[in-house]
C-alpha cells in the first residue's frame, strides 16, 4: 500500500477542528511549523501556541529536541520560551526592588499593590536566607546599597532555635524516643515534632548553618532521619 492510498478527499475528512493537543504537539514534534498545524487541524494559530509553549514550561528539554527538528528557528527574543537561571532571576528580583527604592525611595511595602507585595515577600526571603547564613558576600554588598534592607527581625532567631535544641534534647531524655507529628493523640509533641521536620527539610536542602549542624549532631546524634539498610528492607519483603 502506497502512502497516497491512505489520503482522503477532502470532503471525506470528518467535519469540525482537530482539537487533540497531544496532536499539535506531536505534529511540531515532527518539524512541523505552529501556523501550518493551525491550519490544517482547523483552529486558531494562537491556540496551538499556547499549547506549545505550556508544554515548553513543562518539559524545557522537549522544546530542545524541537530545536533540533525546526531548522534552527528564529531565536525567539520575547522572553516566553527562555528558562531564566535561579541566580538570573535573583537577580532580576534585585534589579526590579533597586528600581522601586530609587523611585519612591524606600523599600516595596505589602500594602502597596501586588507587584510591590511580590518584591516585599522576595526582601523576606532574603532576610531568612541571610538569617541561615546562605547569602554570598556580592549578594549581601548589593542588598546592602538599598538601605536598611534587614529590617527588624523580631525576637532572637538564635536564642529560641538553642531553646528548640534543649526542649527537644530534655524530650528525647525524658522518654526515649523523638517527638511525633501527631495532633490528635499527641498534641503536646506538635511543636517540638514541627520544628525537627524543620530542621531535616532544610538539612535535606543544604540552606542548614553548618554550626546548627554540628551542634544538633552533637546534642542529639539521632535527630536525622535513619537510613533504610538491607537488612531492614530484606525484612519488609
Amino acid at each position: 500500500m502506497r502512502f497516497d492510498d491512505l489520503l482522503r478527499k477532502e470532503d471525506e475528512y470528518p467535519p469540525g477542528p482537530c482539537e487533540s493537543r497531544r496532536e499539535w504537539l506531536l505534529m511540531y514534534s515532527r518539524g512541523v511549523p505552529a501556523e501550518v498545524i493551525a491550519s490544517w487541524c482547523r483552529v486558531t494559530e494562537a491556540r496551538v501556541r499556547r499549547a506549545i509553549a505550556g508544554q515548553i514550561r513543562h518539559s524545557p528539554s522537549w522544546f530542545d529536541r524541537c530545536l533540533l527538528i525546526h531548522d534552527q528557528p528564529v531565536p525567539d527574543h520575547s522572553g516566553r520560551f527562555s528558562r531564566p537561571t535561579r541566580e538570573g532571576l535573583w537577580w532580576k528580583h534585585y534589579s526590579d526592588v533597586a528600581a522601586l527604592v530609587r523611585e519612591h525611595g524606600m523599600l516595596p511595602s505589602q500594602n502597596h499593590g501586588n507587584q510591590a507585595r511580590v518584591l516585599y515577600r522576595w526582601i523576606e526571603a532574603q532576610r531568612r536566607q541571610n538569617d541561615a547564613g546562605n547569602l554570598t558576600q556580592d549578594k549581601l554588598d548589593a542588598l546592602d546599597e538599598l538601605g536598611a534592607w534587614k529590617g527588624r527581625r523580631r525576637g532572637r532567631p538564635d536564642e529560641h532555635w538553642s531553646r528548640r535544641l534543649t526542649e527537644l534534647c530534655q524530650f528525647y531524655e525524658a522518654n526515649g524516643r523523638l517527638p511525633m507529628y501527631d495532633p490528635i493523640r499527641r498534641p503536646t509533641e506538635k511543636r517540638l515534632a514541627v520544628w525537627l521536620v524543620r530542621q531535616r527539610t532544610w538539612e535535606r536542602k543544604g540552606r542548614l548553618r553548618s554550626d546548627r549542624r554540628q551542634r544538633l549532631d552533637a546534642a542529639l546524634p539521632v535527630w536525622k532521619p535513619q537510613e533504610p539498610t538491607a537488612t531492614s528492607v530484606a525484612a519488609k519483603h
